[in-house]
């Protein structure tokens, strides 16, 4: 390696431009006193924001139907022919079953005549089993 001697080097270091530490602090004052420009980080959120609220509406309003949707009542036909297919199910264990708002919401209104019904219970002649049960 060369030997470097300090000494014999001509060029000098830094040079600071005549009159720079003079005009330094007014520089520095008139940038501060500037407003500073701000960049706004959502230019359109508004309308982003509203088209992902209607998608979000949009996809959940099925979901919610179908999960908060009563459950689908059989229909009495069909509640009917099970009572009547299981035959092991009698009118007392139904009769046990029922509420007493559940009675009073059963309505007849088929009118039978009194000579209808005297001649069905003279035909009958299990008449005394339904007495004694």
């Amino acid at each position: 390696m060369k030997d470097f001697k300090l000494d014999n080097y001509s060029k000098p270091g830094l040079n600071v431009p005549d009159g720079y530490f003079e005009q330094f602090p007014e520089k520095v004052m008139s940038k501060i006193r500037q407003e500073p420009e701000v960049i706004p980080i959502f230019r359109k959120s508004r309308w982003l924001m509203a088209v992902a609220a209607v998608l979000v509406l949009a996809l959940t309003i099925p979901i919610l139907n179908k999960f908060l949707a009563p459950a689908d009542e059989p229909d009495l036909a069909a509640i009917e022919s099970y009572i009547i297919s299981h035959s092991e199910i009698s009118e007392y264990d139904i009769a046990e079953l029922l509420e007493t708002e559940d009675i009073q919401k059963i309505k007849f209104d088929a009118e039978i005549e009194d000579n209808a019904i005297e001649d069905v219970l003279s035909s009958n002649t299990d008449l005394e089993n339904y007495i004694i049960d």
